[in-house]
């Protein structure tokens, strides 16, 4: 008769019998936790008590599908009698392994054992398997790095029960008796320890890369069979499986060019930050659950990622739902990854950008002034007679300057908050005939603003636009276009409001034409002015600056040779008189005489041109 017979008969109860109600676990653990009978002290929970409160919770009921032993009158009519073991049913029909009753996946429950690291783990296994008469099949059998706690699955019932029942049971060579804790887990966890990691990276290295074509083939890894066989089940859902699968790659297999990471349940790429492939152009993240564009941002440090496939991704889904085009959907993927050439089957067109390489880009020269050397006389005598037509009382001759379906708009912009001081004039009735776009919102009035014909600017500019006074000196041109007959430029400056009162107020202006060339001569076909108060600067160098010297006639300037020391080279003797008439030094002089073939007079009267268009540097005025 066996021991558990002679266990029944007398009224004892053996470890494998289930708990009946009348054993108080509870009761029993508080009186384990007493010393002599002393309260136990009101503290924080530790992890001890964490497990010893798991230990409790197993003790209510040692069978893990929820059977209990009560009485009679318990649901499922089942009686426990002294002695006799209750049949297990399992949901599979008597299988060991069990089985979801929804979706017929396997059912798990993981096995932790605390300290079995520090025990060794061979030692804790081996000591498992002997204590026990049924065969136990343990998967997974891993070290926790952080708690070194001894963690395996088993997908039978009875294993789960068995290990149940045998907590705090099984002695261990000068450790005690083991702690064992068991719960439900949805599968494996996806942790590999020092043995679980090596053969997993001899697995992925030797039949999952083909070093012909540098391919590694990762798709679809929780389904494979070789894997389970090992006792390793993946889940690229979680990051600590995909940091050691990373780190694996990156010292085993750096030369990758194609990598597939298709159908792995892959929600987020947090962890694929570190991986470090120079060398891949192709990545397959199809068939996982990728659902934001800001997931590809941990990709940015694959700089040779050409093709990128996402197909079968709630990405995609998600974009349709939002009525996003593909278009938009691919323009901001490849803000985040702007190296890529294709998704899925798409050639993406090439980007339109800027330059930033400045080593390679050879830009030009920048000057302070941009007028072609063919335009500057032409300009000079447009610019300073358009001003001197403008600037007389009714500007009635201003009318043969513009062509007949010209357009004009002015735009006042605001000082308020500038960050350059200005003097704060008031604009009076001329800020309501202001076409601000950034203050406009309103297309009829923006059309209305925008004056048409020749009739309707010169009225405009006679009657609503105040009498002015411009300060040629301050001008600054620059030429835009010279294509097809038509000239674009601007000319800044500043100018003083006549009849205003005692202020006066000084505006700075930017204005903008647009001139073409008819048989009748060059004619204004837009005309564009913006307006802004002065600065305190400008305002207090117009008032102080000296008129720059000037050559009126070549008479003027032979009058005074008399000052002007005899050489023997007439050329020197010629910069000379220039210098001293100009005011300009000896080296801007002989350049300006230079470029107009020593031509005296045409060299004066090109000075007096660039002095009004303000083109003459002020290095030309600083003597040695």
């Amino acid at each position: 008769m066996s021991y558990r017979n002679e266990m029944s008969r007398e009224g004892g109860r053996h470890h494998t019998d289930p708990t009946s109600s009348r054993f108080n676990v509870r009761s029993r653990y508080h009186q384990r936790g007493r010393l002599n009978n002393r309260p136990v002290p009101n503290r924080r929970p530790t992890a001890g008590d964490d497990l010893e409160t798991i230990t409790v919770s197993i003790g209510r009921d040692l069978t893990t599908d929820r059977t209990y032993s009560h009485n009679p009158s318990t649901r499922g009519g089942r009686v426990v009698r002294p002695g006799v073991r209750p049949r297990e049913i399992h949901p599979s029909g008597g299988s060991g392994r069990s089985m979801d009753r929804d979706n017929n996946q396997v059912k798990w429950w993981r096995v932790s054992i605390p300290q079995a690291g520090a025990i060794g783990k061979d030692l804790v296994m081996s000591t498992l398997k002997a204590h026990f008469t049924r065969q136990l099949l343990p998967y997974h059998y891993f070290i926790d790095r952080e708690t070194n706690m001894g963690v395996f699955f088993v997908n039978s019932q009875q294993d789960a029960d068995m290990l149940k029942r045998a907590n705090r049971k099984i002695d261990i060579q000068n450790s005690g008796t083991l702690s064992i804790m068991v719960s439900q887990a949805s599968c494996p966890a996806p942790l590999l320890d020092a043995d679980l990691r090596r053969h997993f990276k001899d697995y992925i290295v030797n039949r999952r890369f083909d070093p012909q074509t540098f391919q590694l083939q990762l798709s679809n890894l929780s389904d494979d069979e070789e894997l389970s066989a090992l006792g390793i089940y993946p889940q690229l859902n979680k990051q600590a499986f995909v940091r050691d699968i990373i780190d694996i790659i990156n010292q085993n297999l750096h030369m990758t060019r194609q990598l597939d990471l298709g159908s792995n349940n892959i929600s987020n790429l947090y962890e694929f930050r570190n991986l470090n492939l120079n060398n891949l152009e192709q990545l397959s993240l199809a068939s996982n659950q990728l659902k934001s564009v800001e997931e590809l941002a941990h990709l940015k440090q694959l700089n040779h990622l050409s093709h990128l496939f996402l197909k079968d991704n709630p990405i995609i889904s998600l974009n349709n739902r939002r009525n996003g085009s593909q278009n938009d959907l691919i323009s901001a993927i490849r803000l985040k990854l702007p190296q890529l050439k294709r998704i899925d089957d798409a050639e993406l067109p090439a980007q339109i950008g800027f330059a930033i390489d400045i080593e390679s880009v050879n830009l030009p020269k920048s000057v302070a002034h941009c007028v072609p050397q063919d335009m500057q006389s032409f300009l000079a005598k447009f610019i300073d007679e358009y001003y001197r037509l403008f600037d007389t009382r009714g500007r009635g001759e201003l009318y043969a300057c513009y062509h007949e379906s010209c357009m004009f708009s002015l735009c006042i912009a605001p000082t308020e908050g500038s960050i350059v001081p200005t003097k704060s004039y008031r604009y009076g009735p001329l800020i309501y005939y202001s076409r601000n776009l950034k203050k406009i919102f309103d297309d009829n009035k923006r059309v209305t603003l925008l004056r048409h014909g020749k009739t309707n600017v010169l009225d405009f500019l006679r009657i609503n636009f105040p009498l002015t006074k411009h300060d040629g000196k301050s001008f600054h041109v620059d030429v835009l276009s010279t294509a097809n007959n038509r000239a674009i430029f601007t000319v800044n400056g500043l100018y003083r409001e006549l009849d205003q009162g005692p202020s006066e107020p000084i505006r700075s202006f930017q204005r903008t034409f647009t001139c073409l060339q008819t048989p009748s001569g060059v004619l204004i076909i837009a005309d564009h002015i913006m307006i802004i108060n002065a600065t305190d600067a400008q305002v207090s160098n117009m008032a102080r600056a000296p008129p720059p010297p000037s050559i009126s006639t070549t008479q003027t300037m032979e009058s005074q040779s008399s000052s002007i020391p005899s050489v023997v080279d007439p050329q020197i003797q010629l910069v000379q008189k220039f210098s001293q008439q100009s005011g300009m030094n000896i080296e801007f002089s002989k350049i300006c005489l230079a470029e107009n073939e020593w031509n005296y007079d045409k060299a004066a009267q090109k000075f007096q041109e660039c002095q009004r268009m303000n083109l003459i540097p002020p290095d030309a005025f600083k003597k040695p």
